[in-house]
């Protein structure tokens, strides 16, 4: 399924039966992460795959020990993998201890000299100065029938609006410049030449065995906002992550 493109069917961005197919196709295409894990997604995309992971670093080294370190799931279960990082003093100790990964900027025009079957861009989208750059520099390094992942936060999951309430404000990471829902996901490809085929989201429990075990953990906690979004909110208020998936136009 193509990516739908507006600019070919009306010069108005906000053309209403123009946004309704383009929501339509968003609806389509959106799916829950296997069982409700990014890691388990993940090592589902990369399993004996050359790998490209952009922004290993996740800024701090306290981030790098830690066990939840995504470029560990690539390293594990990929067939090759490289990282990079603007952050040099951490490039050069991931180095000193054997990680394959080179001090590079993923919004240049650089090309490191062979492509991926996966490029994966874990909370990087939404600190770049262009989230154009960097998905033209994915496609740079990416192979022809390859996939790009893109994770970034969901601003209107029902917890961050709630604490939008709280702060008076949105009390957002320092560096964040952009926030990147599904239609703008579709855009940003758009420009860059790639189609996004599916869209992913952590998914409510609702009335399951798990749902059910969890909202009464919430409600034991006192919790009752938590409690009821497990039970009745919709995946894109649900989710506190979208995960994109694009591929070339070929």
């Amino acid at each position: 399924m193509e990516t739908p493109d507006w600019t070919k069917l009306t010069v108005d961005p906000v053309d209403e039966v123009v946004r309704s197919n383009v929501v339509g196709y968003l609806n389509r295409i959106r799916k829950g992460l296997p069982n409700n894990d990014y890691n388990v997604y993940l090592e589902s995309k990369v399993l004996g795959k050359d790998v490209l992971d952009i922004g290993i670093c996740e800024h701090t080294q306290e981030r790098i020990d830690s066990p939840n370190w995504k470029h560990n799931v690539i390293r594990k279960h990929s067939k090759f993998s490289l990282g990079i990082d603007i952050i040099e003093n951490l490039v050069e100790k991931l180095q000193d201890k054997g990680v394959n990964v080179a001090h590079c900027d993923a919004t240049s025009d650089k090309y490191l000299g062979r492509k991926f079957d996966v490029v994966h861009a874990g909370d990087v989208i939404e600190h770049v100065n262009s989230p154009v750059a960097l998905l033209n520099f994915c496609s740079r390094h990416l192979e022809d029938n390859g996939t790009i992942i893109v994770r970034t936060p969901n601003p209107y999951c029902f917890n961050y609006v709630h604490l939008h309430g709280v702060f008076g404000t949105d009390k957002s990471n320092l560096e964040h410049v952009y926030y990147i829902c599904p239609i703008h996901a579709l855009e940003i490809g758009r420009r860059c030449d790639l189609n996004l085929t599916d869209y992913y989201t952590l998914r409510a429990g609702k009335f399951t065995l798990r749902g059910i075990y969890t909202a009464i953990r919430h409600f034991l906690n006192f919790d009752f906002r938590h409690c009821f979004a497990e039970l009745f909110a919709q995946d894109e208020v649900y989710s506190t992550i979208f995960v994109y998936e694009f591929k070339k136009k070929l």
